[in-house]
């Protein structure tokens, strides 16, 4: 089908149905393992739909669409969980629950699963295999809603082949997909620390052990990790995101907790961050006279994403949008996502679509004023169903 068929057809037809559905999901978000409202309001749309499901995760579904003609199993993933953030978007459709939005867009990547779920399930006969809709629950808090709906057997009965994921970007404009084969997202671990020292009073330093001063040696000395002890040519980054210690201003304080992110590709830099940190923990406490307690927890894997599936995206996004809509993504994001389980499972491909609004501010992920342009819903939902029938309808990926 053309680019003109494809979109006047989904304009036509389904574009209402989309925006009616998000704007739904945007004004009511809820947090991970709690999406329970979020999963009857699929759970409708399925049943009206007449697609069969199986909950999943506690609050997760896995929907399936049978084509007519046997063949391999596709699996798309669309996570459904909001944040602990208080919007500032001023939408007249902003969300209604005090302290929660949808700030990374998984409010649209479940309107396009439902939106392809419509279209496939309407030309079901014309498919060979099988289609899983992973309506994934906790992506934003680890160990994450994907590790245990694999656990729970998603991948099985039939046995997926391959999967997709489709992220929103507000950085790029609708109509067009971030793609690139091999390691696409990062390492996310998180850390945590104590720096330890004796209290006192701030008139007198040196009856003291000051732990605030502990924190800022330790502060100033972390990024040199990554500019002089990681490759400069493995992407690396170390974040101190929250700082905690010290009572009032004439007091030194005896403790300072600090919590970070650790950003990484390659496991040797992961595992040299991790051994490097400590040993910068272990100097200045032993410097000041103090002590220090740590914790490295390792998040989501890197993503990898399967070449033949990456080729498989290039070339449907090349047939329906053209070479343009096409954006060869040159080096990994550092962020991180739990799609990484299924990317080490089965061929898949992560892929971000243009969720931006040209001449307006853009927000990055996690911020109050993140939002996404009703118009780009449709492009996604082409995209997906298109390359979900390119897959099965082909045979699947040459290995």
């Amino acid at each position: 089908m053309s680019q003109t068929e494809l979109l006047n057809n989904i304009e036509k037809n389904l574009e209402p149905y989309l925006q009616k559905v998000y704007k739904h999901l945007h004004q009511h978000p809820e947090l991970s393992a709690e999406e329970y409202e979020t999963q009857a309001f699929i759970k409708s749309e399925l049943d009206r739909l007449d697609i069969p499901y199986k909950v999943l995760a506690k609050t997760g579904l896995c929907a399936e669409i049978h084509g007519s003609q046997p063949g391999k199993t596709i699996l798309l993933r669309s996570d459904i969980d909001a944040l602990p953030i208080t919007e500032q978007t001023n939408l007249e459709y902003a969300s209604k629950v005090k302290g929660i939005m949808h700030a990374c867009g998984h409010d649209a990547h479940t309107t396009i699963g439902l939106g392809i779920a419509t279209l496939l399930q309407e030309r079901k006969s014309e498919l060979k295999g099988t289609v899983k809709i992973m309506f994934q629950p906790s992506e934003e808090v680890h160990p994450g809603g994907a590790k245990r709906m694999i656990e729970e057997g998603i991948l099985e009965n039939p046995r997926v082949d391959a999967a997709i994921g489709i992220h929103s970007n507000p950085y790029l404009s609708p109509g067009q997909f971030e793609v690139k084969d091999g390691y696409m997202l990062a390492n996310s671990d998180r850390i945590f620390m104590s720096l330890i020292g004796k209290g006192g009073h701030a008139a007198a330093p040196q009856q003291s052990v000051d732990a605030i001063a502990m924190a800022g040696q330790f502060i100033s000395g972390i990024q040199n990790i990554v500019s002089r002890q990681v490759s400069p040519l493995d992407h690396a980054v170390i974040t101190i995101g929250k700082i905690n210690g010290g009572y009032t201003s004439n007091v030194i304080a005896d403790k300072v907790d600090l919590a970070g992110t650790v950003r990484s590709i390659t496991k040797e830099a992961q595992d040299t961050i991790e051994e490097k940190i400590e040993a910068l923990l272990k100097s200045v406490a032993d410097y000041w006279g103090g002590s220090y307690t740590y914790e490295y927890k390792r998040g989501y894997p890197a993503v990898w994403n399967d070449p033949s599936m990456t080729e498989l995206v290039k070339e449907t996004a090349e047939s329906c949008f053209g070479k343009e809509s096409i954006v060869e993504l040159e080096k990994p994001y550092m962020s991180g996502d739990d799609f990484t389980y299924l990317a080490q499972a089965v061929p898949s491909v992560f892929v971000y679509w243009g969720s931006g609004i040209d001449g307006k501010e853009k927000f990055p992920w996690h911020h109050p004023k993140f939002e996404v342009n009703l118009s780009s819903l449709k492009y996604a939902v082409a995209l997906g169903t298109e390359c979900i029938q390119n897959f099965l309808n082909n045979g699947g990926i040459t290995e």
